[in-house]
Formats: structure tokens, C-alpha cells, sequence
């Protein structure tokens, strides 16, 4: 996905693209300018192109992409009513250099526009370009006594404010379906999330997510030799449930045991579907002797379980396995072991945990 700012979804790629290429603009207008023999303005554009660079530092090399936004912000609204308010050449108003000056000040100023709604989001730009508007139209119509304005024609003011208008709306326009696009996006990520890393019946974690969650615990037990253990529980007599009563009975005994072997557990342990009608409890930290008393109450709650199919009630027990770290030489081994202790309840009459 692509990098955000913690508060929002705004790329922050599209802030440094944004100053880049806002860059780019003002150097390219500030030639345009010097070939048209208007140095002050050739220079204005070339300070813009400077500040622009500096907020590109600030972003890029000290990673203040909040303090670079509210640099670009200031500046492109600042110059925005610098050169509208600017008197290119009053004394030649209707000279041709004066209107190919004052011409290529409002094209520039319509180059913000996408650049505020990209770096904003159509949320805050819609009023920071609506504020922007209001005043524009104030100074091009309002004839205020503070400032002198240039002698714009009517028919630049009306292609300009129409310009920015429309500019304006289709800029905001895709920005929304931008947001909407990236939302769905997260949306379908976290659901991908979900069926990779939970098991949909019992909604716990599923094997895979279990085997990251035992890799990650192995890393740490290295570290700080803290021994952990796991139970590996498997439901007794399924085969004949499913097959006596339907599996949807059977789902819902597996839904049932799910819940039953959560409930009693810490906070830090975990319980996820290991597959079939076994599931895996890591007790990060446990020593085998508390695994086994932890494994016993488990295996006598899901003994007093009450659950009824076809008129019968159905007798829940679970055979239970037993493994500690320190006992062993790697997860593969601990889950060898938790299998072994599991296989030896088996056979020996179910109902009861034992230590592999």
C-alpha cells in the first residue's frame, strides 16, 4: 500500500511529488517570464522555486511531512494573491506584454489547485478553495481601496474564475473517488487479513497465524529464555458426531468448543484452530507444570458442556497434549511433542491430558 501519514490517508508520496513538480512550474514560469523582460516577476517565481525546495528537504531528509505541507500550503495561497493583486504594467494596461504577464500570473495561480486537494484531501481543500474563491472574486470585482489591482479585462476574470471552477471540482472530484477507491482497498485488505490469518467457523486464529504467533514466541524465548508451553486439544469421538447427527451439529460443537477453550484463558494466551477438531493453545508463559493444570481445567469444562442433537445429549471430552520449550529443541519439536502427548491420551481411554 502506499505510505500515509499517520492522520490520514493523504499519500505522503503525493506531498513530495507535489513539491517537485510544483517546482518544476514555478522554474519553467520563471523563464518565461525573464524572456519576457519581467525580471521582478522571473525573480518572485525563482524565491517560490527556492522556498519549494526547502520544504522538499524538510519532508524528504527530516521527515516533518505536516510542518512541509503547512510550508507549501502558505506559500502557493500566498503567491496565489501575490500575482493576482500584482500590477504587472499599469502605466500599459492594454499592451501586449501586460496581458501575456497577466495572463500566464492567473495560469499559474490555477496550477494550485490540484496540488492543495492532493495534499489536503477533497475534505479540507473544498474549504480552503471555496476561501480562496470568495476572496478572488472580492479583489477582481470588489473594487477594494487597500489594494490596487491590475486592470484585468473581462474576459480574463470571467476565464479565470470559470477556469478555477471547474479546475476546482474536477480536482475534488477525484479526490473523492480516490478515497473511496483506497477504502475499499483497505477494506478488501483487512477481510484478506482475515480469511488468511482466522478460522471462519470458529472465528480464532487458524493454523497459519498460530505457526507465525509460536515462530515469533521461539524468537523471544532465545532472547530471554522465558519458557512457554502449548496444549494441543483434540475433541473426542468427532467422527461419530458428524456422522450420527450431520456436521452441522458437528460445526456447532466445534463452535462451542472454541468459545469454551477461550474463556478461561489469560489474556496473553491463545487458542486457534490447529485443523479438523484440533486446536492449539500457546501459553506464552507457562512452565509445563502450570500447562498442565491450565490443560486439565479446560478438558473438565468442556466435560460439563451441554449440548443436545436429535433428542440426545451429546457428551463433549477432549483428549489433551502437553509442551514445554524448555523441554524441547525448536517449535517443530514442541509440536512433536504436544502431538505425541496428544496421541498417548488417545490411547489411553481419552478424556485426559498428557505430558509429551
Amino acid at each position: 500500500m502506499t505510505e500515509t501519514d499517520s492522520k490520514d490517508s493523504i499519500p505522503s508520496g503525493f506531498l513530495s511529488f507535489s513539491l517537485v513538480a510544483q517546482e518544476i512550474i514555478a522554474v519553467l514560469f520563471a523563464f518565461y517570464s525573464y524572456q519576457q523582460g519581467d525580471m521582478p516577476t522571473a525573480t518572485f517565481y525563482l524565491a517560490v522555486a527556492g522556498l519549494l525546495l526547502v520544504g522538499l528537504g524538510i519532508h524528504s531528509i527530516f521527515a516533518r511531512p505536516y510542518l512541509a505541507r503547512a510550508l507549501l500550503a502558505l506559500l502557493l495561497i500566498g503567491s496565489f494573491f501575490y500575482l493576482l493583486t500584482a500590477n504587472s504594467d499599469n502605466s500599459l494596461p492594454t499592451s501586449p506584454l501586460s496581458t501575456s504577464q497577466d495572463s500566464s500570473a492567473l495560469m499559474w495561480c490555477l496550477t494550485i489547485i490540484p496540488v492543495l486537494v492532493g495534499t489536503f484531501g477533497y475534505r479540507y481543500s473544498i474549504l480552503i478553495l471555496s476561501s480562496i474563491f470568495a476572496v478572488a472574486v472580492w479583489l477582481l470585482y470588489g473594487t477594494p481601496e487597500i489594494i490596487a489591482m491590475p486592470s484585468y479585462s473581462d474576459v480574463n476574470i470571467v476565464r479565470f474564475l470559470s477556469a478555477y471552477i471547474v479546475l476546482s471540482l474536477f480536482a475534488v472530484a477525484m479526490d473523492i473517488s480516490h478515497s473511496r477507491s483506497l477504502n475499499k482497498y483497505k477494506d478488501l485488505s483487512l477481510r484478506v487479513d482475515q480469511i488468511a490469518h482466522q478460522d471462519q467457523l470458529t472465528q480464532l486464529p487458524n493454523r497459519h497465524d498460530m505457526e507465525r504467533r509460536l515462530e515469533k514466541k521461539y524468537q523471544q524465548y532465545r532472547l530471554i529464555n522465558q519458557p512457554f508451553s502449548v496444549l494441543l486439544a483434540d475433541l473426542d469421538n468427532f467422527k461419530f458426531i458428524n456422522d450420527r447427527y450431520g456436521h452441522d451439529v458437528g460445526d456447532d460443537v466445534l463452535h462451542a468448543i472454541g468459545i469454551l477453550l477461550g474463556e478461561p484463558l489469560r489474556g496473553e494466551d491463545v487458542v486457534a484452530r490447529w485443523g479438523g477438531n484440533e486446536f492449539m493453545i500457546l501459553l506464552p508463559t507457562a512452565n509445563a507444570e502450570a500447562a498442565v493444570n491450565i490443560a486439565e481445567r479446560l478438558r473438565s469444562q468442556a466435560g460439563k458442556l451441554s449440548m443436545e442433537a436429535q433428542g440426545d445429549k451429546l457428551r463433549i471430552s477432549l483428549s489433551v497434549g502437553v509442551a514445554s520449550i524448555d523441554k524441547c529443541t525448536g517449535i517443530d519439536d514442541l509440536i512433536s511433542t504436544a502431538e505425541n502427548g496428544l496421541y498417548q491420551a488417545k490411547h489411553m481411554g481419552r478424556d485426559m491430558v498428557v505430558v509429551g
